[in-house]
């Protein structure tokens, strides 16, 4: 095992056949060719004191992580901390006279004491580390919370065993471990728990069981629940509850289409469509939450293709057509997936025309169509920019 390490500004790597935080000490002496006798602990990347007893435990959570070796000798008393670069001599005192000085209890701190560099680099560096606390402070109750609750409900236990033996999750376990906190969430707030507590369940979770931390997220836990969109699988699974309360259904259901006269033909023409290796529920839900953030093409179409009939379903409700868009971006920058819908919808031979040249009698047509649907800026903008250019290509693709 490798760790990399930092001594009085010099950075080694040292390596280790097991996690023993003797053995880790004793090896740092040698590498940075300190005393034997010579006392020295260890720092986090937070500045946190690691002991013996939590040393594995860290390791466990934070793979990559620069440690500090700290020489006992160097570190006084003194109110001034040694970063600071004009920070008082740091020798260590040679009477009781001097120890009365250098103690902090002791000190006489007058103004020009408060007013100087010196107080600030203080403040600063006590600011910093306390937020750094705050936030260790805040992730070790998240995480107790998670695991208090799994250890208390049904189906807890096994969960945690199975994480312990395997070190992750396949999809099913990940779907009853949402299920579970959602639950106790409903239980202990309501059918609309506060968002500050969504994401304190989102944070111990991924806290609780790393391997479930999303390492292209900016905390980690957004796929669980984010706060800015309200989306995640916490969030989705509390809209399916939310609605189960109110109306008595079936929790895998989504809400049903709207009974409303479509005309006999045309866009809103509502068609018969396979019902084959299309998701539903709450793995509807998480397709549509992996969407938003992954960047693997193939799985991509794969995940738009099983959507298919729930965005059926969207496009001819009145009242949810407009949020397409929203819940499906990857129309926007994926080329290809409204030619697969084309082609889910109708025969191969009818959804290969869409990529045809159109001629202009058509142009109008289209314009027209596109007034009468739910506005956007975006609708807005392409309907100015074909107004704008009625002398362009005698032809426009179908798109």
């Amino acid at each position: 095992m490798l760790f990399k390490v930092q001594y009085h500004g010099k950075k080694k790597y040292i390596k280790l056949n097991g996690d023993s935080h003797s053995e880790f000490l004793k090896e740092a002496k040698v590498k940075f060719s300190i005393s034997t006798e010579t006392d020295i602990y260890v720092l986090d990347d937070t500045g946190t004191e690691v002991d013996e007893e939590v040393f594995t435990d860290i390791l466990e959570e934070k793979t990559d992580i620069l440690w500090t070796i700290v020489d006992v000798l160097s570190v006084s008393d003194s109110p001034v901390p040694s970063s600071c670069n004009d920070t008082l001599s740091l020798s260590s005192p040679t009477s009781e006279s001097d120890t009365s000085l250098m103690s902090s209890k002791r000190w006489p701190i007058d103004n020009s004491f408060l007013m100087s560099p010196k107080r600030q680099c203080t403040d600063d560096t006590i600011l910093k580390s306390t937020q750094s606390q705050h936030i260790d402070d805040s992730s070790s109750q998240a995480k107790e919370l998670v695991k208090r609750v799994l250890e208390q409900k049904p189906g807890g236990e096994k969960i945690l065993k199975e994480y312990a033996m395997r070190g992750e999750f396949k999809d099913r376990t990940r779907r009853e471990l949402v299920n579970i906190i959602v639950a106790d969430m409903v239980e202990k707030y309501g059918r609309a728990p506060p968002k500050d507590k969504r994401t304190q369940y989102a944070w111990g979770i991924v806290t609780l069981f790393p391997s479930l931390k999303d390492p292209y997220s900016k905390k980690g836990y957004e796929h669980f629940y984010d706060a800015d969109s309200n989306e995640g699988y916490i969030a989705w699974k509390l809209k399916n509850t939310q609605r189960d309360l109110s109306s008595g259904s079936s929790s895998s259901g989504f809400r049903r289409m709207s009974s409303h006269t479509s005309n006999s033909s045309g866009p809103q023409l509502e068609r018969e469509v396979s019902k084959e290796l299309q998701l539903e529920g709450d793995q509807c839900c998480e397709a549509i939450s992996l969407l938003k953030h992954s960047t693997d093409k193939e799985q991509i179409f794969m995940k738009m293709k099983a959507t298919f009939n729930h965005r059926q379903q969207l496009i001819h409700d009145p009242e949810q057509c407009s949020t397409v868009l929203t819940l499906f971006p990857r129309f926007l920058d994926t080329k290809g997936l409204v030619l697969q819908d084309f082609d889910l919808l109708f025969s191969a031979e009818t959804s290969s025309k869409l990529l045809e040249k159109w001629g202009t009698l058509l142009k109008v047509k289209v314009i027209q169509q596109a007034k009468n649907l739910s506005k956007t800026p975006l609708l807005d903008y392409l309907i100015q920019s074909a107004e704008e250019n009625p002398d362009e290509d005698n032809e426009m693709p179908g798109k």
